[in-house]
């Protein structure tokens, strides 16, 4: 039977991850372990975050036939760090799931610390509320217990696999205390010495710098510098190929193809299950300089799979649209000359990108209206310079609705601008067309008139 993707809205999950994709190495009759992987709950903060965070563990039980392995939680499970919202957020994980069966894993996120959504020294002390209200079945795959209530790093075991944790104890720059550092290169070591064949999981709410999508972001809208990601992990992360790190904290849309990166390890953005966040592009329509108008209209996360031979896939969910985001994500378990981290390499990804293209655009009723460009992947965002005689006015970008939409042949087919606040003249607007490589296309021009006198 035929998969077809234009109606992926229609099917189900399960019918979704076993039909028309290609699979690869990845052997989808042999499954040993099935891992949901998710971010930034924020139960609390009004985003109708609690039905969502709900509708996100009825789907991975559903994707996964009901064979859900554990839940893994990168951090901001509550939105301003009281116990009620933690007491909502075991409530209706226990709605769903069995904590002493179907384990939950999490990291400690900046907003489920303090008022100030910053980590600091008092961090482990502030999280001692965790484990009262949660409870002992939600530590039972912990390893050691003394670093968990000592540092608030923990390491995990859920089926063959290993999970670590690790917090934070400065914000801006994003730092670890010396011991947590000694502690993640010491369990790194031992794991993969014993077993080098097999991936190892490392959750932390900030993104790893300089890998995926948002992990070079810089707060200079609030002066907070290095706040979404950390540069003390790389040297360590960099000695072991067998690590998947997953980093929370920016809310940025899985869509993007920027969202999984491979170097020396892999890095996977989790984007968020309660609203979305995007680059400060001053684009237009915007709620704030990272959030959207309809920000709320989103809820994404990831589900994570291996098969017997230690392979993994990665299946990217649109938990709002109730669909599959684009094509699986493949990665060969760990080899010794490394070529399980060739598929999703930045540079080599850039180097086969090729840019988008535009048709046509026309000014019409104070507005600027275009085609939607053409791409291999899909355009990102749009750059309009308005003209007066030669010289600049006016310079604007809009977002495409690429993370509205499990797949880029749902993206809108046109786009329009207003122009309305022009002063009579004549003008050149200039469109290019940006793909998430910075791939731009050939410009177009349209020339037009504003009159704004009203005829009776």
């Amino acid at each position: 039977m035929k998969c077809a993707r234009l109606i992926l809205g229609l099917l189900t999950l399960p019918l979704l991850l076993a039909c028309g994709q290609q699979t690869g190495r990845f052997d989808e009759n042999s499954i040993v372990l099935s891992l949901g992987v998710i971010s930034d709950t924020h139960i609390g903060n009004g985003y109708g975050s609690e039905e969502k965070f709900h509708n996100v563990l009825t789907q991975l039980v559903e994707a996964t036939e009901g064979k859900l392995d554990g839940v893994l939680v990168v951090g901001d499970l509550i939105n301003t760090a009281t116990p009620p919202q933690l007491v909502t957020f075991r409530k209706l994980y226990e709605e769903v799931l069995d904590p002493a069966t179907v384990p939950l894993v999490y990291t400690i996120g900046n907003h489920d610390m303090n008022p100030q959504y910053r980590w600091t020294e008092e961090t482990v002390a502030q999280h001692a509320v965790f484990h009262t209200i949660l409870g002992e079945d939600y530590f039972l795959t912990d390893q050691d217990s003394v670093m968990r209530d000592s540092l608030e790093c923990r390491h995990c075991v859920i089926g063959p696999y290993h999970i670590l944790c690790l917090t934070p104890d400065h914000s801006s720059p994003i730092t670890y205390n010396p011991a947590v550092l000694e502690w993640l290169e010491a369990r790194l070591q031992e794991i993969t010495a014993k077993d080098p064949d097999r991936y190892v999981i490392l959750l932390t709410h900030p993104m790893i710098y300089g890998t995926c999508y948002g992990s070079v972001l810089q707060d200079t809208y609030t002066r907070l510098g290095d706040y979404w990601s950390t540069k003390e992990l790389s040297e360590i992360l960099s000695r072991y190929p067998q690590v998947i790190t997953f980093g929370g904290h920016l809310h940025f849309p899985l869509n993007d193809p920027r969202s999984i990166w491979q170097g020396s390890f892999t890095a996977v953005g989790t984007a968020s299950t309660s609203y979305m966040a995007i680059d400060n592009g001053n684009y237009e329509d915007m709620a704030t300089v990272t959030t959207m108008k309809g920000a709320g209209k989103f809820s994404q996360g990831l589900l994570l799979q291996f098969d017997k031979k230690g392979n993994a896939r990665l299946t990217r969910m649109d938990f709002y649209n109730k669909a599959v985001i684009g094509d699986l994500w493949e990665l060969p378990a760990p080899r010794k000359n490394l070529s399980h981290l060739a598929r999703y390499n930045h540079e080599t990804l850039r180097a086969r990108n090729t840019p988008p293209v535009l048709s046509s655009a026309e000014y019409k009723d104070g507005k600027l209206c275009f085609a939607a460009g053409k791409d291999d992947e899909f355009v990102h965002h749009y750059r309009i310079t308005i003209s007066r005689d030669g010289v600049p006015v006016a310079e604007k970008k809009i977002l495409a609705d690429f993370y509205r939409v499990p797949l880029p042949s749902q993206m809108k087919a046109d786009y329009e601008l207003s122009l309305a606040d022009l002063e009579e003249g004549a003008y050149t607007a200039t469109l290019v067309a940006v793909d998430s490589w910075d791939a731009r296309s050939e410009p177009i021009t349209c020339e037009f008139s504003v009159n704004n006198s009203k005829t009776n």
